[in-house]
């Protein structure tokens, strides 16, 4: 990340700001179509294969046991560092993806646009009940996650509170939302100790 805001820092030379995009690449981010805004049916198009790649077919299903257990899933004979690689590739595409979007919505491309959106996309991801620890998460609970986090955003801008005071409750809420995931995650520990039968003792006698 630091890598490319770099480059762009030296492409821009800092403070240029790109505009005069042509109309049809601008229609991405402001206009309609069928009455809708243009970006959704690329966004749903979008979830929609994340999601049947991620839930529908061993590829996809091969990411959750990497992250439950990186060895075991190396023993089953899956190549764990080329689906690792795969993953950082399918999430640069989404990025650029988002990234050619978001300069069509604004019409204009600066070097520091989207600075800390990826907070943003961590506290979505969790709120959505991904695990940091690996092994459990889901697309829809993401999309549920991004929807929280959108509601937030545009109640605070209609209540007109600065942009700081989002990226506050943005990492409140993904605080919380950590340590919610820990605290489940140890009251199932526990729970499960206690439902667990005693061992049995053996005495030896002398």
């Amino acid at each position: 990340m630091s890598l490319f805001r770099g480059l762009a820092e030296a492409i821009t030379h800092g403070m240029d700001t790109f505009t005069h995009f042509p109309e049809a690449f601008l229609f991405l981010g402001q206009e309609r179509w069928l009455g809708w805004p243009a970006q959704l049916p690329i966004f749903l198009l979008f979830a929609a294969g994340i999601w049947l790649l991620i839930h529908r077919t061993t590829f996809g299903r091969s990411f959750r046991a990497i992250g439950f257990s990186p060895d075991g899933t190396r023993y089953a004979g899956i190549p764990v560092e080329r689906r690792l690689a795969m993953v950082h590739v399918l999430a640069g595409l989404t990025a650029a993806l988002a990234a050619i979007i978001y300069t069509a919505r604004l019409g204009q491309a600066k070097a520091d646009a989207g600075t800390g959106y990826e907070l943003f996309a961590i506290t979505a991801v969790v709120l959505g009940g991904t695990s940091i620890f690996g092994g459990s998460g889901s697309v829809a609970g993401t999309l549920l996650g991004v929807a929280a986090i959108a509601v937030l955003n545009n109640g605070l801008a209609h209540a007109r509170q600065p942009r700081e005071v989002a990226g506050m409750l943005t990492g409140l809420l993904l605080l919380a939302a950590l340590s919610g995931s820990v605290l489940l995650k140890r009251l199932a520990a526990l729970r499960q100790r206690w439902q667990s039968p005693p061992a049995a003792t053996h005495r030896t006698g002398t």
